[in-house]
């Protein structure tokens, strides 16, 4: 089964790179370029990974990151924030898992961590296009 991935990208540079390689890592990728678009797909979509920019126009990703882990279904999904900026901030976590890169993403960082993250038998399909 395919994984379904959530990225949440506002700069349509980065997002069309990125939703590249995750399409070319086998996953489904839907795009949202807000935080509010990004809870309406959370409502409708089951998600194995979210990739969330932390500065986005309106919410910012931590404000989003805080609204998903509200729902019941996204409670647990792994959020990985990405940034640019070095501006972590501390994360609340309740066992979800979540990663923190920095921008530009290279993708020999990116795919193991989502295989990580992933953590089945999909993420040994994304872990394997690493030496691609």
């Amino acid at each position: 089964m395919t994984p379904n991935l959530l990225l949440v990208e506002d700069d349509k540079a980065a997002q069309f790179a990125l939703s590249e390689l995750l399409g070319d890592m086998g996953a489904t990728v839907l795009l949202a370029q807000t935080g509010e678009d990004a809870l309406r797909l959370v409502l409708k979509h089951e998600f194995a990974a979210i990739l969330l920019d932390v500065r986005l126009p309106g919410m910012d990703g931590y404000e989003v990151a805080a609204a998903i882990r509200t729902l019941e279904r996204a409670r647990r999904t792994p959020i990985i924030f990405m940034s640019a900026e070095d501006d972590r901030r501390t994360v609340i976590r309740d066992g979800s898992a979540e990663t923190y890169l920095r921008k530009p993403l290279e993708p020999d960082i990116l795919k193991p961590a989502l295989a990580h993250l992933l953590g089945d038998v999909n993420a040994a399909s994304i872990a394997s296009t690493a030496a691609r």
